[in-house]
């Protein structure tokens, strides 16, 4: 019961910390870490008081740390932690906010209810020592965890890239299999397979590899590669892959955008002659590059989660470094929206395109997110690939959500001649010529219910 309790209460933390902060490896990997030294202190600190008392009172104590894991939780804990978050990501960094309001509203409760293993483990033994034992290694082994989670997201990634990161970790498992050799015959014998197995990793991954990439980079947040393509009419289309999908495309000779459905909503951003728009998910900034230069736009505001798209974009992709009346706000789409209102920000036009492969965050599909958006956005344009035929749950639900935010809501298939069930339907706020208003019936999606992710993969898939 304590194991279930603490491993829900790590998926908990994250849920409802990802509507403030948007969904990362860094908001993961700092919160476990968190989880994981609260949970190394208990460990050792269970084993140590358990070894010095009896049956009644190790059981007394148990069963106290259990309730007041249970009061700090649900008093404080739970109640706060959207709010703190909030708060401190005004002041400080993402890593940096997200430790401190971890660490405040859930050591506590993760030390005292952690302490049950070793606890338990001397109620069970009788031998007087079975806790301490396991309480020093579990503190050990979940303090290296700490390490691992918090330093890969927010280090490791960005110095070295998620494969090179991989073979880090092979190489660490293969020196701890060294140094637990007990004698120099075994300790040269374990040194050999160690390196095997990682020559043997890093040999996999290259073979695994994808060739032919003109740029490849994986950052915390996603792995981005730039390719070159022919097109059916023989012209050689450049793209930017984030996640393994079409994010941004432009034609190679001319630098052009080629996506359809960005053409598409430049056209209709044009047609409402606004002096400012708003774009959520950069990606390869071909959006902000075109529609800056539109007589009587005086700005572009252009968000996304992860600030490496900005020097990757001007350097690897457009060959050019976006306009001066861009500018680029490297944070989470939900904190951007919340921190735009509060500063009285109102955009005439804004392009929600914050796709990544064939995914979307949960987070920004709810009704929710919308109505945030709603707030600082006269008219608004997403993109959503979904189904034609707009039967599956995930398309309904969606769509649902945004009319729970505007009222209602009009649809434009921006690759109507594709015969693939799945298309880019712009979903807008307004009447824009060419749209047709959708009247069907969904489950608006929420972020305290929230089945976006199984709907969309059973819609894919």
């Amino acid at each position: 019961m304590e194991g279930f309790s603490t491993l829900a209460v790590e998926v908990i933390a994250i849920r409802l910390a990802i509507p403030i902060a948007g969904s990362s490896v860094i908001l993961t990997g700092v919160t476990l870490g968190i989880v994981l030294f609260a949970l190394s202190a208990g460990y050792w600190r269970g084993g140590a008081l358990s070894a010095k008392w009896d049956r009644a009172r190790t059981r007394t104590v148990l069963a106290r740390n259990l309730l007041l894991a249970t009061a700090l939780y649900g008093i404080l804990a739970f109640p706060f932690e959207a709010r703190l978050l909030d708060r401190l990501l005004d002041i400080f960094s993402l890593p940096l906010s997200v430790a401190i309001t971890a660490g405040l509203l859930f050591l506590a409760p993760i030390y005292f209810a952690s302490q049950t293993v070793p606890m338990l483990a001397e109620l069970t033994s009788g031998d007087g020592k079975a806790g301490r034992a396991s309480g020093k290694v579990l503190f050990y082994s979940t303090l290296g965890s700490v390490a691992g989670g918090v330093f890969t997201p927010v280090y490791l990634f960005p110095w070295l890239g998620v494969a090179r990161s991989s073979y880090l970790v092979c190489a660490v498992l293969a020196l701890a299999g060294c140094l637990m050799a007990v004698d120099r015959a075994r300790f040269l014998q374990a040194l050999g397979i160690g390196s095997a197995a990682v020559l043997a990793g890093v040999g996999t991954q290259n073979l695994t590899f994808e060739r032919g990439d003109l740029y490849s980079f994986d950052s915390p947040y996603q792995s981005i590669r730039i390719v070159n393509e022919k097109t059916e009419q023989g012209r050689t289309e450049r793209l930017m892959l984030v996640g393994g999908g079409r994010a941004s495309a432009i034609y190679a000779d001319n630098l052009e955008t080629s996506l359809p459905y960005t053409l598409l909503a430049e056209r209709l951003l044009e047609e409402t002659h606004t002096k400012n728009a708003l774009v959520i998910g950069a990606a390869g900034f071909t959006f902000p590059r075109d529609v800056a230069k539109l007589p009587g736009l005086e700005q572009v505001d252009a968000v996304d989660v992860d600030p490496s798209v900005l020097p990757i974009a001007e350097r690897h992709f457009l060959m050019q470094p976006i306009p001066n009346n861009v500018r680029f706000l490297p944070l989470s789409a939900r904190f951007a929206i919340r921190m735009l209102h509060s500063q009285g920000h109102r955009y005439g036009f804004t392009f929600v395109d914050a796709y990544f492969g064939k995914g979307i965050p949960a987070e920004l599909v709810t009704a929710e997110f919308f109505e945030g958006v709603r707030d600082i956005s006269d008219r608004t344009v997403a993109n959503a690939l979904i189904d034609r035929a707009l039967e599956s749950a995930f398309a309904r639900n969606m769509l649902a959500a945004f009319r729970a935010a505007f009222g209602r809501v009009w649809l434009i298939d921006a690759r109507p001649e594709s015969e693939n069930d799945l298309t880019n339907m712009l979903v807008l706020s307004w009447p824009a010529q060419g749209a047709k208003e959708w009247t069907g019936n969904g489950q608006a999606y929420s972020d305290d219910r929230n089945d976006a992710d199984r709907d969309r993969v059973a819609m894919i898939w």
